[in-house]
């Protein structure tokens, strides 16, 4: 190792301890210059709430978690950028808020949306480090093989994890739907499922043995790795060995009941529930408006599915430290656990994410870190997953690039009584009755205040306010989430504290126009929409995938070409194509031309 890499490593890891004399400083320099930078544990769980014992919640059985917490820093008042998969962690990734990003939604890739992003992973590669990943990192199933040093490893064939019959099942359903209905070719099978099955043979447990095998591989090179591990439980449908459904009593599970949609906000405010109505025994899924309520037995089954699958994932990350330690690495090693978002179990008689309140803002982060002498203690105060990228690069040394807009966390790490930021933005982009809004929704010590703004113009349309500091309506979440939103009180508050918060919020955050649209989508309403053939050859040795790319800027269905082999595409002039190598050296973008020739794709 290089004497300058010591030096930034030393830089980063002297941060963390309390301030010594000169001759515990050069102790610390002795040793720091004696181990290579330190590796990346990078785990991420889907959809997360802070559903653990070391969150304060009495019913999760969350060792594993729990000890990680105890071997780290736990921030209780952390949040995501946006409370839906892709855009919170291309957010992450990227270390760009979602405006500078232009990705709010699902459907749009962060490559089409910017195509010269450098994310965490390819920064820490180009700074001498091996990126590895597994699992659901970034939404999938667009994983971004840029940022990685190798290709993503194919799991093996798991079997069906539902019981005999239910594709018979699932089948009669679609069948019995309306021929407009969305669900009519996709409908999914039942949202919950307890396998008698090892860990193993399911997804989270099959990806996790994969994890361990590279983990060991990584620990004998000389280079430091970056290696992340994305856990899609407890992520719909709730599918678990049956032993953790076993660790619960359902009866003794919360089933909230009496939940009402926070008084004053407005209609958009709220999602549908329309992501538990993709599941063939929830089809009906009532909204959260509507006068019906999910009958209790549905309720509790869903509520324990949950828990039966944060215990299930604790248990493979229980797997993962302990092959950490077993390699000798856990002292030179950054573990960082992370959720992309919260989840609604009943509250609000909303299920699932897609809002802009505290439940669905809201995420789990620990971070242990080498050096730490504050393990075992939490913090207050508040913390962005938009953080993760700077505060990474400071724990190992690396310069933070100068286009990352989170702030290192390393100071609070270093003292849990200290603040990095005032406020974080939390934004959601909702449409209702034929109008599109994007909702700006900050949180500070005491005030969420959410500011819903026309998505064209930037036009302000409506504002909500609730206040932490007071308990503003009936008593309803689970003890650890905090106090409920239930009452907006923008109405009633004095004016100032409405011009005051606004004023924050604009400073980061002011009105704007905003597209959909990325910059990478076909135009084929432009000039001349003249037919003509595409072909592409992959003249390399990796495989390559070709994305036709919709004018609304989507990913349509891709085409793999092995190496020597070649496709035609029918085109039009104003189409758009991506090409990535699954090695993540080549991305490349095409559109046909008149007279047609071949595109030829070379390393």
């Amino acid at each position: 190792m290089q004497r300058t890499t010591c030096v930034l490593l030393l830089a980063a890891l002297s941060s963390l301890v309390a301030a010594g004399n000169d001759e515990e400083s050069d102790a610390t320099s002795t040793t720091a210059s004696q181990h290579r930078k330190p590796n990346v544990l990078f785990i991420a769980v889907d959809d997360l709430r802070p559903t653990m014992g070391c969150y304060g919640d009495q019913n999760a059985i969350t060792p594993q978690m729990d000890g990680l917490a105890d071997r780290g820093m736990r921030f209780n008042r952390a949040y995501c950028q946006v409370a839906v998969c892709n855009p919170s962690r291309a957010s992450l990734m990227t270390g760009l808020r979602p405006d500078t990003l232009g990705v709010w939604t699902l459907p749009i890739h962060f490559r089409e949306a910017k195509p010269d992003a450098v994310t965490l992973p390819q920064w820490m590669r180009k700074h001498g480090y091996t990126a590895v990943s597994h699992g659901k990192i970034y939404h999938n199933p667009t994983p971004d093989p840029q940022s990685w040093s190798e290709p993503i490893r194919n799991l093996p064939r798991l079997p069906f994890f539902y019981p005999e019959g239910t594709r018979d099942v699932v089948r009669t359903a679609m069948n019995a739907l309306p021929a407009n209905d969305w669900r009519k070719n996709n409908l999914r099978g039942p949202a919950t499922a307890a396998p008698d099955l090892p860990d193993h043979q399911l997804l989270d447990g099959a990806r996790t043995d994969l994890c361990i095998e590279d983990l060991r591989r990584l620990a004998k090179s000389q280079q430091p790795f970056f290696l992340a591990m994305g856990y899609i439980r407890p992520h719909l449908s709730f599918v678990s060995p049956k032993k953790y459904w076993d660790l619960y009593d359902p009866d003794q599970l919360p089933v909230l009941t009496g939940q009402s949609i926070p008084e004053g906000a407005p209609p958009y405010a709220m999602h549908n529930n329309s992501e538990l109505s993709h599941y063939v025994d929830l089809i009906d899924m009532p909204r959260p408006w509507d006068e019906a309520e999910l009958s209790a037995e549905k309720a509790r089954r869903l509520v324990h599915g949950y828990h039966a699958c944060v215990s299930f994932v604790d248990a493979q990350i229980g797997r993962l430290l302990t092959a950490l330690d077993e390699e000798g690495l856990r002292d030179n090693t950054i573990v960082v656990l992370w959720s992309d978002h919260g989840w609604k179990l009943g509250e609000y008689r909303g299920w699932g994410k897609m809002t802009n309140f505290e439940i669905d803002a809201r995420v789990p982060l620990i971070i242990s870190a080498p050096a730490m002498k504050t393990t075992g203690q939490s913090t207050e105060s508040l913390a962005a997953l938009l953080d993760l990228y700077p505060t990474l690069c400071e724990l190992t040394g690396l310069q933070t690039p100068d286009f990352v807009e989170g702030k290192s966390l390393v100071p609070i790490l270093r003292d849990p009584q200290s603040n990095v930021h005032q406020s974080v933005i939390s934004q959601y982009y909702r449409t209702h009755e034929s109008s599109e809004y994007m909702g700006y929704s900050m949180r500070t010590d005491r005030y969420r205040y959410t500011e819903w703004r026309d998505f064209a113009s930037g036009t302000m349309k409506f504002q909500e306010l609730y206040d932490h500091s007071t308990d503003d309506g009936e008593s309803g979440s689970v003890s650890n989430l905090g106090k409920p939103e239930t009452k907006n009180l923008a109405a009633t508050v004095d004016p100032s504290v409405l011009n005051r918060l606004r004023t924050m919020l604009h400073s980061t955050h002011p009105p704007r126009k905003l597209s959909m649209t990325p910059a990478v989508h076909s135009n084929p309403s432009g000039p001349g929409r003249l037919p003509v053939e595409m072909t592409f050859e992959n003249r390399t040795e990796v495989d390559i995938r070709v994305y036709p790319i919709t004018p609304s800027g989507r990913r349509a269905g891709g085409r793999t070409l092995r190496p020597g082999a070649s496709v035609t595409m029918n085109a039009r002039i104003g189409g758009v194509y991506v090409v990535e190598s699954t090695d993540g050296t080549i991305h490349e973008i095409h559109s046909p031309r008149w007279p047609s020739r071949p595109i030829l794709i070379r390393q």
